[in-house]
């Protein structure tokens, strides 16, 4: 985005009092966008990312931004009703975290298109929560990156993520799946193609596509029942999902070079040893470990 200001919104700042308004586009890891405006009516503006003009609806409301200067993340929080696709379900499962976000500063005309606009702050949702009856998310700028832990631990387990198409290069194979019975947030039933046995989607993901949780973080899947297709999560949803919610399942990974259990998926299971990022062979009195479905034990 051009730091010029544009000659229209140049002329607005001229007036006493200001008429201008901020913008806000918010893009989730999935490519939905959407666009708030502090202005009383919605607000018609080309960012120029190639999405042409885009409507930016009414009602949000900024805190003070806070610009600042060297390794410090400039900031602020938005806020506007909790509704659609900021449902508390969709904020607290992280539908929005890590969404890219641009603040802009505009001068809508009576019909609320705006000829151009000046750049505020550009960065990435940090945070998310529900106050009441609206949603809260805080923005931080690009340096926000110089306030997380860098480096890594060594570990017996494989560090990175099932899946990663860079250091793991396992190529996940997706389960298309419908609930069918919802007993608690923490345990659904499925109807799903084929046969699948005990314990086949254990140390797994489930991805929901639609429904309240649609979009937003995968959750592990702790345990499979394969002659009920019952689903036990490692953590609950927000809230219990409905029958007919569709999501997609993934087998996982026990982040174990190999196990002494057949059962147990492990990077030689998967003929992946070769990217396995781990140190299996660390010395101390846990070397000898046995793995099963419910856990890791040592000897």
């Amino acid at each position: 985005m051009s730091a010029t200001i544009p000659a229209p919104l140049a002329a607005a700042l001229a007036q006493v009092p200001r008429a201008t308004a901020f913008c806000l586009m918010l893009q989730a890891k999935d490519g939905l966008r959407q666009g708030f405006t502090t202005w009383s009516r919605p607000v018609t503006l080309d960012l120029g990312l190639g999405q042409g003009p885009e409507t930016f609806d009414r009602g949000m409301n900024l805190s003070a931004i806070t610009k600042a200067v060297g390794f410090v993340a400039s900031n602020f929080e938005v806020h506007a009703p909790a509704n659609g696709e900021f449902r508390p379900a969709k904020v607290y499962g992280g539908r929005w975290r890590r969404a890219a976000a641009w603040l802009v500063r505009v001068s809508p005309d009576v019909d609320g298109a705006a000829a151009g606009y000046q750049p505020v702050l550009r960065g990435r949702v940090a945070e998310g929560r529900i106050e009441g009856r609206r949603f809260v998310l805080e923005v931080r700028n690009a340096m926000d990156a110089y306030n997380q832990t860098q480096g890594e631990v060594m570990s017996p387990q494989c560090r990175t993520w099932f899946g990663d198409p860079v250091r793991c290069r396992v190529v996940r194979e997706p389960f298309a799946a419908v609930v069918t019975a919802a007993e608690s947030a923490h345990e659904f039933s499925v109807d799903l193609a084929g046969v699948h046995p005990d314990d086949f989607f254990n140390f797994g993901n489930a991805a929901f596509l639609t429904g309240e949780h649609g979009g937003t973080d995968e959750r592990k899947i702790y345990d499979y029942d394969g002659a009920t297709g019952t689903v036990e999560l490692l953590e609950p949803l927000f809230e219990a999902p409905e029958v007919g919610d569709t999501l997609t399942l993934f087998r996982g990974c026990s982040k174990l070079l190999i196990s002494d259990d057949p059962a147990v998926p492990t990077c030689v299971s998967y003929d992946n040893g070769v990217n396995f990022q781990g140190e299996p062979e660390l010395p101390g009195d846990r070397q000898h470990r046995k793995v099963s479905a419910l856990g890791t034990s040592y000897e």
